[in-house]
């Protein structure tokens, strides 16, 4: 398994921003994909995913006429009663990669390896809008949206704990979510919070930082497994967010401080892609499961 708790990720090199800087501007967007993908192949793990049956649980949320927000559906067959649930959040573009339904019962599947056997449910949002920088917004404004879906889930049973998995942009729209649920509406904390590939800047995870109250408010824990080995965060992501350096690849900076409940955990070793780390027979899911024993 990957390397738990060890040190937090270095700031890279200023040669490394250098030629993402170059890169930004001297290579048009063909060059630049067709060299990433050359040079990076376990990327291509983003284009499957296990294909879920129809009784698996998916909370969608519903746009409504013109996308003015009619609030949730549900598909699938929804655990009753059950003493634990993991709410699984994908990420941007679903469409292309297994859809947030086949992801999350992929996540499933590995728990099952890890002999976890609490059900899985997706929470699917609308996350294929090509603009990076409006996607960002409307994720987060998803996820506090949700908080209202979880809401009514734990009055229905008050005694379920609850875990979330937050894959890549799904970071974002589980961290809007805990803050909503705390913050905004006083509710109690979920049990814990894993973001596995996140792409939310590495200072947003400090005591200083964009969502420091709901990590220290919205779960018991919030873990951050990261990987040097996630070369879309490491070039995609930053040259959309011009140069920033995700949590997902890093870590939280080594000089700053972090909410006590939040931990980083490199799993550089197991996880060589973006979308690895829930994939049964490799990634990190044993490392997650771990953590929820912690």
């Amino acid at each position: 398994m990957g390397r738990k708790g060890e040190g937090q990720g270095e700031e890279t090199t200023v040669d490394r921003r250098s030629v993402l800087r170059s890169m930004a501007v001297g290579s048009t967007a063909l060059s630049g994909t067709s060299s990433f993908m050359a040079g990076n192949l376990g990327e291509l793990e983003c284009l499957s995913a296990e294909s879920p049956p129809d009784s698996y649980p998916v909370v969608e949320k519903d746009e409504g006429l013109f996308g003015g927000g009619a609030g949730f559906v549900q598909h699938g067959t929804f655990p009753d009663s059950p003493g634990e649930v993991v709410i699984y959040i994908h990420g941007w573009l679903e469409l292309f990669t297994g859809r947030g339904a086949g992801q999350g019962y992929t996540l499933e599947t590995a728990l099952r390896q890890q002999a976890y056997d609490h059900p899985t449910i997706t929470f699917a949002y609308p996350s294929n809008n090509i603009n990076w920088w409006g996607v960002k917004g409307d994720a987060e404004d998803d996820g506090r949206a949700f908080a209202s879906w979880v809401e009514d889930y734990r009055e229905r049973y008050p005694d379920v704990t609850i875990r979330m998995v937050g894959h890549s942009l799904g970071a974002r729209t589980g961290l809007g979510c805990l803050d909503e649920l705390v913050v905004k509406n006083g509710n109690e904390p979920i049990e814990s919070f894993a973001m596995i590939g996140g792409a939310i800047p590495r200072s947003a995870v400090t005591t200083d930082g964009e969502f420091a109250t709901a990590i220290t408010n919205g779960a018991r824990r919030v873990d951050n497994f990261f990987s040097e080995g996630d070369a879309i965060l490491d070039y995609i992501y930053q040259l959309g967010e011009l140069g920033t350096e995700a949590v997902g690849a890093y870590g939280a900076p080594s000089d700053a401080t972090t909410p006590t409940n939040y931990a980083d955990h490199d799993v550089s070793d197991d996880v060589n892609g973006h979308c690895v780390y829930y994939k049964p027979d490799q990634g990190c899911v044993g490392d997650i499961v771990d953590s929820f024993e912690e």
